[in-house]
């Protein structure tokens, strides 16, 4: 009789225990094959990011009756708990908004700011500077913007309340997910940093050890931190509670961040910048963001070439795009900073002119091999974890909203009970102490982030933006050519491989590419003098963009997202 008792009692205490664990969320569904074109396709409204559980808490907002910034913040605030390694609140980003009733495009700076005890040569130990204290230190931290902007965003032109935009994120982080291959190979990659600086306690490892696909990922800690800022507003984050366990973590790893420099974040609402490319309109941001510029400028140089009579991806085209760039980072080098601070000449930069000097520069067959001015600090192996958002609701409003932490898992640095993972975008401050974009107190460090909107004759055509740090730019500008000039889908302009090469001392650096692009190609390109470093065939280095295409005369919203990453499109 005791041996049934005691089985009945067993089992009743199995079946609760069960049904008293958090469900996970069900991830939706990918196309089987990420590598080929894949076209997500909507009516009225439409969300793509980096991550399937972020792009339907986005598009749960649109149908709650939510506009493109609401799902926009809501998307954002999503991919903190599903894409824990590429953004959050621990980091910042730009915001760039068309309001369709008014014709007006505008956007959000709230990018990352360096501490008010910032100075050029605070990375520098014994005359040297140190890398780790760039990228997994607490001197790494710059002051995090991400959840002013979206609070700034969402007050002036969203409709709904802080609380009805991170309620799914809250739901994610509590319920918890699948891991996916993407997530486990970069925590693998970043174990080391994380077991250092969050200890191997901590969330972002399992039980120690990096995570496996399949297996179960949950975030009670950021859940709490997320309902505690939707019920107390930003304030909690900058200047109580939060904000307290913040300034505590980065001083503990050796930072210089205060409880002040919390208290005095502010985003900035800014004019974006405008540029043509043939019949074609695009704003994007301005400086502190350099992507914005350096785009315009590469599609200002591309509009004096044949590129379509070339090919995609000819030697001829790489060739051209490659000494382009070279150019671009030099000018980057010896102009940009943040512009409260620094002169840039924008209106020379930008102009349609100097682009033509440029272009006319570059020889036809050769590596010209000395570009002025200029030192570039790659770190060639660096995959920055910037994410990007593009929505679009049935009013016509959009957002194009990239954002991130920086490098894969941030800093590493977790504050107490929180979390969510501190950047480290001071990396992004030159070490050179007599660079504009040197290190300095409140200075915003340079950003190669470029979320556009680009229009056709006045309508919205294309929202577009990527990660990829120093890479973002220059693929996004190949894409937007492999849908004008090479008749390309959305998906297949994103999918089809890439290339990147710069400039650093004056000096010519080598030409990255996915081994998708011929061997014949690559040999041509050899002997016209250039260096080559083959990637992987879809390699992270490039990116991972989000977009949605616009079709003039069609009903149709066609979303494309990049295989690179978990891209994925939610519509209706």
């Amino acid at each position: 009789m005791k041996k049934t008792i005691l089985s009945l009692l067993l089992l009743l205490f199995c079946f609760f225990s069960f049904s008293c664990q958090p469900k996970k969320i069900k991830v939706p569904s990918l196309p089987l094959d990420r590598h080929q074109p894949y076209n997500f396709i909507a009516r009225k409204g439409m969300v793509v990011a980096a991550n399937p559980l972020a792009a339907e808490a986005g598009l749960a907002m649109l149908k709650q009756g939510g506009n493109a910034v609401d799902a926009a913040v809501a998307t954002a605030f999503a991919l903190n708990a599903s894409e824990p390694f590429a953004s959050g609140i621990g980091g910042g980003g730009f915001m760039v908004i068309f309001l369709a009733k008014e014709k007006k495009v505008t956007f959000v700076n709230f990018r990352d700011k360096a501490p008010a005890q910032a100075f050029p040569r605070m990375f520098e130990e014994q005359g040297k500077v140190n890398d780790e204290w760039r990228t997994a230190h607490g001197l790494a931290v710059a002051v995090p913007g991400a959840l002013a902007g979206w609070n700034y965003g969402l007050k002036k032109y969203g409709t709904k309340s802080l609380a009805d935009v991170s309620q799914k994120a809250i739901e994610i982080a509590e319920k918890g997910f699948e891991v996916g291959q993407t997530f486990s190979s970069i925590n693998k990659d970043e174990y080391e940093k994380l077991a250092k600086n969050a200890g191997e306690e901590t969330i972002y490892l399992k039980n120690g050890f990096p995570y496996e696909v399949g297996d179960f990922f949950r975030n009670p800690d950021l859940a709490k931190t997320l309902r505690l800022i939707a019920s107390r507003g930003i304030d909690e984050f900058y200047k109580g509670e939060i904000a307290s366990k913040i300034a505590e973590a980065v001083q503990a790893k050796g930072g210089i961040m205060t409880l002040k420099d919390l208290e005095s974040y502010q985003p900035e609402e800014m004019e974006p910048l405008l540029g043509t490319y043939r019949n074609y309109t695009l704003y994007t941001l301005s400086p502190p963001g350099s992507g914005g510029l350096h785009l315009i400028q590469l599609l200002n140089i591309i509009e004096n070439w044949p590129v379509r009579k070339w090919g995609h991806n000819s030697p001829l085209y790489i060739h051209h795009l490659s000494e382009a760039l070279r150019f671009i980072f030099a000018d980057r080098e010896r102009y940009l900073g943040d512009p409260d601070f620094v002169s840039i000449p924008l209106k020379e930069l930008l102009s349609k002119e100097y682009a033509a000097r440029i272009a006319s520069q570059i020889k036809p067959d050769r590596v010209l091999g000395s570009y002025p001015y200029g030192k570039f600090e790659e770190r060639e192996d660096k995959k920055e974890n910037t994410t990007h958002v593009c929505v679009i609701d049935k009013e016509g409003n959009i957002v194009s909203l990239t954002q991130s932490i920086n490098d894969f898992f941030g800093t590493g640095i977790i504050p107490q009970g929180t979390g969510f993972l501190l950047n480290d975008q001071m990396a992004d401050f030159s070490t050179d102490p007599l660079s504009p974009n040197a290190a300095q107190p409140g200075h915003r460090p340079l950003s190669s982030m470029a979320p556009l909107i680009m229009f056709e004759k006045e309508k919205p055509f294309l929202i577009l933006g990527s990660p990829g740090g120093t890479r973002i730019f220059s693929s996004l500008a190949q894409i937007i050519i492999n849908i004008i000039e090479f008749g390309m889908s959305l998906d297949e302009a994103i999918e089809a491989p890439r290339f990147f090469s710069y400039s650093s001392e004056g000096k010519a650096r080598n030409i990255s590419l996915e081994p998708r692009i011929s061997e014949s190609t690559i040999k041509a390109l050899e002997e016209m003098g250039h260096k080559i470093t083959i990637k992987e065939a879809y390699d992270k280095y490039f990116g991972g963009a989000q977009g949605i295409l616009i079709p003039k005369g069609k009903k149709m919203i066609f979303g494309g997202a990049d295989s690179r990453r978990d891209g994925f499109g939610a519509g209706y």
